[in-house]
């Protein structure tokens, strides 16, 4: 009789270790969900970020709200605008990306490296939040191809702003030199090559 009741003892805690074994790789899976900027696509910012207060923490969640609240605006899918979601969300990717390399720098340059991407935050939550309404209020197709038109410019400068400071960031790593022709060329037009003046007395002929 005892060891009918051990052996219910034991499959009883097995029973309780399994299940909380389960609840903790749920809750895990629940967390880092929560922690992606796009639902679905893990994002590089560390779990610590889902609730912290720095900086970058904070624009990193500001990311999620802002692709979260356009994928849940029905309109987007009853117009056809997943062209423009697809847009939203590499943007977003793209920008967290950034964060969580200038979050990386020694402090005293890690607030310039946030500076533009702080703004690039911005701009991309005004461009959803402007899209978000114009194809709400919409009431003709005119009305909702300039709504669309005009998103689809905000989202190509915006993509163009962070090109162009992903290109610096580069530049002053030397990272991008000799890996591609194009930046090496654009590179010795922007610095050109100058010649030490000749020695006093010697002909330049």
């Amino acid at each position: 009789m005892s060891l009918i009741i051990g052996a219910l003892l034991v499959g009883a805690v097995g029973i309780v270790v399994a299940f909380g074994v389960i609840l903790a790789v749920r809750s895990k899976q629940e967390f880092a969900q929560q922690n992606q900027v796009v639902p679905g696509r893990p994002s590089p910012a560390p779990a610590s970020w889902a609730g912290a207060h720095s900086r970058e923490a904070k624009l990193h969640r500001r990311l999620g709200d802002a692709v979260k609240g356009a994928r849940q605006n029905p309109r987007f899918v009853e117009l056809g605008l997943a062209p423009q979601m697809t847009t939203i969300e590499t943007e977003a990717m793209a920008i967290d990306e950034r964060l969580v390399a200038a979050a990386a720098l020694p402090a005293a340059h890690r607030e310039a490296a946030i500076d533009p991407l702080e703004e690039h935050v911005v701009a991309l939550e005004a461009a959803i939040s402007e899209l978000v309404t114009s194809v709400s209020v919409a009431d003709s197709k005119v009305q909702l191809e300039a709504a669309v038109s005009a998103a689809d410019i905000k989202l190509q400068a915006l993509a163009a702003a962070r090109a162009e400071v992903e290109l610096i960031d580069r530049r002053v790593s030397g990272a991008d030199l000799g890996g591609s022709a194009e930046l090496v060329a654009e590179a010795a037009v922007e610095q050109p090559t100058t010649l030490p003046p000749p020695e006093p007395g010697t002909s330049t002929g």
